[in-house]
């Protein structure tokens, strides 16, 4: 290399450094830490019963407009804090481990959200441990950051405006005894979706722990939520089948080609009998209430451990890559 080359990459090199750092200034200066979401997970804080409503300042500028914005005291850090979107519910629910006892006695939140309905404050024990639950008046899709300013920022938007590719997923047991077993299907299911940032598809789940939804909540999210699929898991028959709604004629990609995808991929994934594609008899109260394509795939009570948990939510995750792929 000669001394007009090594001049060039001196100043190349330095030109580099010089870009690198002012990146990395305005990055911390930046900085937002995301907050774990625990959708689904059982949080326990404790059995404090006391509660209050949350002071709300709606006086916001025009760069807080439309957000929910949480001051947190000095000693709160993100480690501290668990969101839990009951999104089924239309509730927000913002755990914090504080020393602060009483802060939001003084501190209030400010918004100019109209679509919140409520917001109350829990304390969780007599340490300052709050959960603040935050009620609005429909579904909506919900982005949560941590700032340096010790604020959380919640912004807002109708789930399609937020997400191109959204799934429900539906796996209530209505009393036939396979609650457990059909809960470990809907997380496995979930565990791959949220490892998956290549596909961009939003997953909505009527149940995400023991609580089970009704069928008036499980049709509002299937509506709400703009879902272009709709996935209803059960145990039963045997080998592995499915099921669709033959009232709706769906142009383009109807309900008996989105049930022929998922009996295939699940079969496979088992290593089951594929036992065929069959027209529901007007029972299902889910697919009834459907209007997008939609199929409940049944599974052998024989394939209901741990392992075939994973092998089924893989086929149904399979399953709808396709079906997206098809769709297009």
């Amino acid at each position: 290399m000669n001394n007009s080359e090594m001049k060039k990459m001196a100043i190349r090199t330095a030109v580099f450094g010089v870009v690198s750092i002012a990146v990395m200034l305005q990055r911390s200066a930046t900085k937002h830490i995301m907050i774990t979401d625990a959708a689904g997970t059982h949080v326990d804080r404790g059995n404090a019963e006391d509660s209050y409503n949350i002071l709300i300042d709606r006086n916001v500028t025009d760069s807080q407009s439309g957000k929910l914005i949480i001051p947190l005291a000095k000693t709160v850090s993100s480690d501290d804090i668990i969101l839990e979107d009951k999104y089924i519910d239309h509730e927000l629910k913002i755990y914090i481990e504080s020393r602060e006892e009483g802060f939001y006695l003084d501190n209030a939140v400010l918004t100019d959200l109209d679509i919140l309905e409520s917001a109350v404050c829990y304390a969780e024990n007599d340490t300052g441990s709050v959960c603040l639950d935050f009620k609005f008046d429909g579904l909506y899709a919900n982005a949560s950051s941590l700032t340096e300013n010790s604020t959380i920022e919640v912004s807002f938007a109708k789930p399609k405006d937020m997400y191109e590719n959204i799934v429900v997923v539906d796996c209530e047991s209505e009393g036939a005894g396979n609650s457990r077993a059909l809960l470990d299907m809907s997380l496995a299911v979930r565990g791959i979706a949220t490892t998956d940032d290549d596909n961009n598809i939003k997953f909505y789940y009527t149940r995400l722990s023991d609580d089970e939804a009704d069928i008036e909540k499980r049709c509002a999210l299937i509506k709400d939520s703009g879902a272009d699929f709709v996935v209803e898991l059960k145990l039963g028959g045997k080998g592995v089948s499915s099921f669709y709604n033959g009232q709706y004629f769906l142009r383009d990609f109807n309900n008996a080609e989105f049930a022929n995808i998922l009996e295939k991929n699940c079969a496979y994934k088992l290593g089951a009998s594929a036992e065929g594609v069959f027209e529901d008899d007007g029972s299902d109260q889910v697919l009834c209430c459907t209007k997008v394509p939609a199929a409940r795939v049944e599974i052998s009570k024989d394939y209901s451990g741990a392992d075939d948990s994973k092998k089924i939510a893989e086929g149904v995750y399979q399953a709808i890559l396709e079906a997206f792929e098809e769709k297009k």
